[in-house]
């Protein structure tokens, strides 16, 4: 119900007026409306004046003049100056509009980086509406942005709060969701290369600066890689207006998008959706994404609402991550490799053996000394060595033979002595001795 300035001017007045006043004004007061003039209301009654007043709530403030009491002066002095010092102050204030609540799935959705190819990028309202529109989680939508390949459209689905200086509130988007759309170009192999893979292998070069080259693929660098708040590329979504074939059979992409498809699908999950009249659902195919959405609602709930849908996406665009990772290094060490061998190969017949023996050997005993000298004796063990060419180790070397011989020759004896010491071995030898005596003088 609307307030009438009139009656709410008046009934201020008539606070402290008398009575034969009151009677005046409140007829003074009444609309002209049909309604309002058939209500009849006695002119002292307590309820239209407190009806008339303005709730406490609502923007009308009022002068401090009009809570002062009234002095004690004839009653037409006392209503002239009230009529003078007494007003209604009606500030024209303007508030902002709310700000949309945002979901639990909303706060905890993290950022979402989605490219848009295909025949339907180029309609940015066919893009916002698949995406955006009708998407309870989504509280902010900024407008599009223009760059070198196409446009960018970010939207927020939770806000961050901010204090100033003085400690007063202010909310900002956190713009989470990244929408790009590669629509500048025919979505053919040529414009893949030079257009589309570059965008998407951007943040692959800025997170591979900041792995090391020695790190290996494991779960714990797929698990950072795959985390909420990565820069990798959620998905890639083409929007296809392919027609099924006039037998009503399943038909995938066109022909012209079969190439760019199979090299996209090494470096970033993609997403098959068709647009136009046709609403049929594509076909699988090897190297896609695990997520098939069968309409614009379908993608919606899984990017927003499916916790393990968005995931199974991050994770698959870590893998892929990973894979161009391991490509690029062993493309890295074939170079350095080659590199190598070139260099080696082309410096080989500048280099001059004698030239470098002329240059190099009056200086070869000096730096052997001086790399001696730097030799750490607590590191390097001190080992004995004998020299046979020298005759101190000569002689050191003989007279430490001569007790391992003494003791061969010792126990030789002892062994013949022994063997001697049998009577049988005794007769044998005698025998034999007087056998070779005989021989002897018959061959002579």
């Amino acid at each position: 119900m609307e307030s009438n300035p009139c009656i709410s001017t008046s009934t201020i007045r008539t606070l402290h007026a008398p009575p034969e006043v009151l009677e005046n004004i409140s007829a003074q007061s009444q609309p002209s409306s049909p309604r309002s003039s058939a209500l009849a209301t006695s002119p002292n009654s307590p309820s239209e004046s407190v009806s008339s007043l303005p709730s406490v709530g609502s923007s009308f403030f009022f002068s401090s003049a009009a809570a002062s009491p009234p002095r004690s002066q004839p009653q037409s002095n006392h209503y002239a100056r009230d009529s003078s010092t007494q007003g209604l102050i009606i500030p024209s204030l303007t508030l902002p509009a709310p700000l949309r609540r945002p979901t639990p799935f909303g706060k905890t959705l993290g950022d979402l980086r989605l490219l848009v190819v295909g025949n339907g990028a180029d309609d940015r309202e066919l893009v916002s509406n698949i995406l955006l529109d009708d998407n309870e989680d989504v509280v902010d939508i900024s407008g599009w942005e223009d760059f070198e390949h196409g446009s960018i459209l970010r939207a927020s689905t939770d806000w961050i709060e901010h204090r100033d200086a003085h400690g007063l509130e202010k909310f900002e988007p956190a713009k989470n969701v990244e929408i790009i759309s590669l629509a500048r170009h025919e979505f053919d192999i040529n414009s893949t290369k030079s257009s589309i893979l570059p965008v998407i292998q951007s943040p692959f070069h800025s997170v591979s600066e900041l792995i090391d080259p020695r790190c290996q693929p494991s779960a714990a660098l797929a698990n950072l890689i795959a985390s909420p708040w990565s820069p990798l590329h959620t998905a890639l979504i083409i929007l296809s207006n392919s027609v099924v074939a006039s037998d009503f059979a399943f038909t995938g992409p066109s022909t012209l998008e079969d190439g760019p498809i199979d090299l996209l699908t090494p470096h970033i999950p993609v997403i098959l959706m068709r647009h136009g009249p046709d609403h049929t659902h594509f076909p699988s195919r090897p190297h896609m994404s695990s997520f098939r959405p069968r309409s614009a609602a379908a993608l919606r709930n899984g990017l927003f609402r499916s916790p393990e849908t968005l995931s199974s996406l991050r994770y698959e665009a870590a893998e892929r991550f990973l894979r161009w990772r391991e490509v690029e290094c062993a493309v890295e060490e074939i170079n350095a490799s080659h590199r190598e061998t070139v260099s080696l190969s082309s410096n080989e017949a500048f280099w001059n053996k004698a030239k470098w023996e002329a240059e190099w050997e009056s200086r070869l005993s000096q730096d052997v000394a001086i790399s001696c000298e730097r030799e750490d004796p607590a590191r390097v063990p001190e080992q004995q060595c004998f020299d046979p060419l020298h005759l101190s180790s000569l002689l050191s070397f003989s007279l430490c033979l001569l007790d391992p011989a003494t003791r061969l020759l010792s126990r030789s004896v002892s062994t013949f002595v022994d063997k001697l010491a049998d009577s049988q071995v005794r007769v044998a030898m005698v025998g034999s001795l007087f056998l070779g005596i005989g021989i002897g003088m018959m061959i002579r």
